[in-house]
């Protein structure tokens, strides 16, 4: 993850350094949309140590686009530390309370903004690690497992509207190939295989 904290080496997702390319579904309301996402960052290369993460997170950008097969977009936004843009939307899909909620998604997965007050605990059910922090505006929950070595999920929300549950599966080299994201509230499902990366 590119947040400000240690995770022990293993399995979770790690935003690209350049691009990674997924097949995609996204379901909201009446609306049923595939194609394929594209998220690539846009800015130098990604540090690799804690002390270059600290203090280039502020200067990634990504570039997040969402298009069917034969290249009608259906959102292509950028995100920043301290930004998130509509570059052009699908008129249907370009209501505010979306973007926001898109915005909300899209940090969480990325790790974009670092992180604070965190701490450690255990689950008594389940015995699995659960690595809590606030960021930026969002409080942030992550399940690894009992071991620590594999994420499992990220549970974030800034208000009561905007609460998402990012799931990652089917892990291969330790790189999730399925992610699927999902706001409850609002009923948007988004799934992610990925092709590229």
């Amino acid at each position: 993850m590119s947040q400000v904290h240690q995770v022990s080496p293993g399995a979770h997702y790690v935003p690209p350094v350049t691009s990674h390319l997924f097949k995609a579904t996204l379901d909201i309301k009446k609306h049923h949309l595939t194609g394929l996402m594209l998220i690539k960052r846009m800015d130098s290369v990604a540090p690799t140590t804690l002390s270059q993460q600290e203090k280039e997170i502020k200067d990634e950008v990504y570039r997040i686009v969402f298009a069917n097969e034969i290249g009608m977009t259906f959102f292509d936004l950028e995100m920043k530390y301290d930004s998130f843009s509509v570059i052009s939307c699908f008129e249907s899909l370009n209501k505010k309370a979306l973007i926001k909620i898109l915005e909300t998604d899209f940090r969480l997965l990325t790790g974009i903004n670092p992180v604070q007050h965190e701490k450690f605990y255990r689950q008594t059910a389940t015995n699995n690690q659960v690595f809590y922090a606030k960021t930026g505006r969002y409080k942030i929950w992550e399940t690894f497992s009992p071991s620590g070595d594999t994420l499992y999920t990220t549970t974030g929300k800034s208000t009561i509207a905007d609460p998402v549950i990012i799931s990652y599966q089917n892990y291969q080299a330790g790189f999730p190939s399925r992610i699927s994201l999902e706001n409850p509230v609002i009923g948007l499902k988004m799934s992610l295989r990925l092709l590229k990366r």
